[in-house]
């Protein structure tokens, strides 16, 4: 007869696929709060306490140090995984210290049509049935426009101003964005004209992260968000780095939560028919993209310390800043040209899954540094590399982000 059954005593510690790895917005800094807990969907981490010791150099009769006495502590690490929809956005959220939401929407299952004006500057997307007019547009702000067959006229612009026909209101609206490059077209399929959904603010988050081993929980708490980098390079999957700080790490056996939502589950985003392309400055580099890495940061951001204590007081959360570096195949000097003039405007990228949920990243108001095309060797193809730096708009504003849905 055949034995069945699980063989037990097998491991030699903790394993990695039964330690998950949880987190919850903190209410009060420092506080763990009780409540919902979400599971992360990570390749690893490695958020760990970070003690800081001294031991003085005491006169003895022995050539030996000091009692080493504890200074000061703080937590620190990372988050690793690959990118997918919903599954970092909290941390999105953190790094930017904003809140998700889109304040103006409309879309057209099809027949939008996208027409140049005659200014060279500015086109009209009209949609004269459309499914969908929600919120109230601002003048000057950034929208996402998707669902246009010629990539020239998709991406992320400037809205000028909307009209609404008075014949067929509330059904239609005429939207003016900036795009010297868009062509006319009339769509097939479904043209959605949004409002970013995320730009950086100064709603300040900090979080409670809890992993579970050995039937209790390490929990680092006062945790922000101090650095987030998302890469998408050619041959790879894309993936996220989230990095904190924060103030303490307790033991305990107490599960504070009320109920933990499991992983989510949206597929993995690909490069190659997920990548929804790059703009500089409203057109795509002439040849193929190779990478793009977004790099989102909180410059000067620090835990402040006292005595009587271990952990922190409070937090600094820094200055926000933004770049990307973007590397395509050189075929022209269309960026080199707009490094030259200190050219200053939008620039994207965009990703999906295979179920067309994905994001767009885009640095509002970039300039370009640092340009190179390197000759490496022989029988090779020259490779253009170009930093992107994020500067502030007037009013604000550096880095935005737009959920995109396979209903948009």
């Amino acid at each position: 007869m055949m034995a069945a059954g699980t063989t037990t005593g097998y491991a030699a510690g903790e394993q990695t696929n039964t330690s998950p790895v949880d987190y919850a917005q903190e209410i009060t800094y420092n506080t763990p709060p009780a409540g919902t807990y979400q599971r992360l969907r990570i390749t690893g981490e490695s958020v760990a306490a970070q003690d800081s010791t001294t031991a003085l150099d005491e006169i003895n009769d022995l050539p030996e140090t000091a009692e080493t006495i504890l200074t000061a502590r703080s937590t620190s690490g990372s988050i690793n995984g690959m990118l997918s929809y919903g599954t970092y956005d909290d941390f999105f959220a953190g790094i930017l210290g904003a809140d998700w939401g889109t304040t103006f929407f409309a879309s057209q299952s099809s027949g939008a049509t996208l027409n140049p004006r005659p200014d060279g500057a500015t086109c009209n997307i009209k949609l004269f049935t459309a499914d969908s007019i929600t919120g109230q547009y601002v003048s000057r702000s950034f929208v996402s426009v998707t669902g246009f067959s010629n990539p020239a006229n998709n991406g992320i612009f400037l809205l000028d101003v909307c009209g609404y026909n008075p014949d067929t209101a509330p059904n239609s609206i005429v939207i003016r964005i900036f795009n010297p490059n868009c062509v006319n077209e009339t769509a097939t399929g479904r043209v959605t004209v949004k409002s970013l959904d995320l730009i950086n603010a100064n709603t300040d988050k900090t979080y409670t992260l809890r992993k579970k081993l050995a039937g209790q929980w390490q929990v680092f708490s006062g945790l922000m968000v101090n650095q987030i980098q998302i890469q998408l390079q050619k041959g790879q999957t894309p993936t996220v780095q989230i990095d904190f700080i924060g103030s303490d790490m307790s033991i305990t056996s107490v599960d504070i939560s009320s109920a933990v939502n499991a992983v989510t589950t949206s597929p993995l985003m690909d490069v190659v028919s997920g990548f929804l392309g790059c703009s500089i400055f409203g057109a795509k580099p002439a040849g193929c993209i190779q990478s793009a890495t977004i790099t989102l940061a909180r410059d000067g951001a620090a835990q402040d310390t006292g005595m009587g204590h271990v952990g922190a007081c409070g937090v600094q959360f820094g200055a926000f800043k933004a770049s990307m570096d973007i590397e395509y195949f050189f075929k022209d000097y269309t960026e080199f040209l707009a490094w030259q003039a200190g050219q200053t405007g939008v620039v994207w990228v965009g990703i999906q899954g295979s179920d067309g949920y994905g994001y767009q990243f885009a640095i509002l108001n970039g300039q370009i540094f640092n340009p190179k095309n390197p000759t490496s060797g022989k029988n090779s193809t020259i490779v253009t590399t170009i930093s992107v730096t994020g500067n502030p708009l007037p009013g604000g504003g550096t880095f935005g982000m737009t959920r995109l849905t396979p209903s948009s």
